[in-house]
């Protein structure tokens, strides 16, 4: 039994609520733990929304590249033939990997096949995800959080819409999802210390960690940030509220945070 160790505590005056850091997908899970705060709260807030509906839209968007929009022709033989490695046919574990592995593909396809004409984020995500899904990385810390808080009848609210966050990823450099894709021999050790500085609450260590990770860019951090700040500020000055988003969403929620005036501190 892991406990959640990426939790702050947001206070000014008399009111208080918590800021959790989310791991979008891991091997452990934190079900425990979220339910002792969400049970306690009035408002759970998400990043976005987390129904099949809306994830299809994601998937659909990513499916389709185009000769300006793909990986085709951007890798070398040699990163092919090591994405290839990974595993040569894919084993869809779920309607989510149905759609972003085997969408206008043959079951038969290598792995590369698979992803080469879709969207250089959809590839990259598509190809990310199962791996992870096949070594253990079976929670979404955000759909376990959905899930208490819909069972025990909290107020749910979503930061952004399905639109938004497809727009952000749209704007993921080309070059740092390919740079990632080069360096599949590295990832199960990005894996590990992820799972191990996230286990202890390290924020230092994961933000250290994420630099080559494709997500940790302006699009996807540094843009949503002030987003998700301003639209949770009214529940939070209410107070009563659980906050879950990305863990590396934390470092900049929290300086906006203590600039108006909340004292912010990790639980441990």
């Amino acid at each position: 039994m892991h406990i959640l160790k990426t939790v702050w505590k947001i206070e000014k005056g008399r009111k208080a609520s918590y800021l959790i850091g989310a791991a979008h997908f891991f091997p452990y899970s934190f079900k425990k733990s979220l339910t002792r705060y969400i049970s306690n709260a009035d408002t759970v807030l998400l990043e976005g929304p987390l129904d099949e509906n809306n994830m299809n839209k994601v998937v659909e968007q990513g499916a389709r590249g185009d000769n300006h929009s793909s990986l085709d022709n951007l890798l070398d033989a040699h990163t092919i033939n090591e994405i290839n490695r990974l595993e040569s046919t894919i084993s869809a574990q779920s309607y989510f990997d149905t759609y972003m592995m085997t969408f206008g593909q043959t079951r038969n396809d290598s792995l590369y096949q698979q992803i080469k004409d879709k969207k250089p984020w959809m590839a990259f995500f598509a190809i990310w995800i199962y791996c992870r899904k096949k070594n253990g990385w079976r929670y979404t810390l955000d759909i376990d959080a959905l899930n208490i808080a819909m069972g025990l009848g909290k107020k749910v609210y979503f930061l952004e819409k399905i639109e938004e966050q497809i727009a952000a990823l749209e704007e993921i450099p080309l070059k740092r999802i390919v740079s990632f894709l080069k360096k599949t021999g590295e990832w199960e050790g990005y894996a590990k210390r992820y799972v191990k500085y996230y286990l202890r609450g390290n924020l230092e260590g994961l933000l250290s960690g994420a630099n080559d990770f494709p997500t940790y860019c302006e699009s996807i951090i540094d843009k949503r940030d002030p987003v998700l700040y301003e639209r949770m500020t009214p529940f939070i000055e209410k107070g009563n509220t659980v906050a879950v988003v990305g863990v590396t969403h934390i470092n900049g929620i929290r300086k906006m945070l203590l600039k108006d005036g909340y004292t912010v501190n990790v639980l441990a």
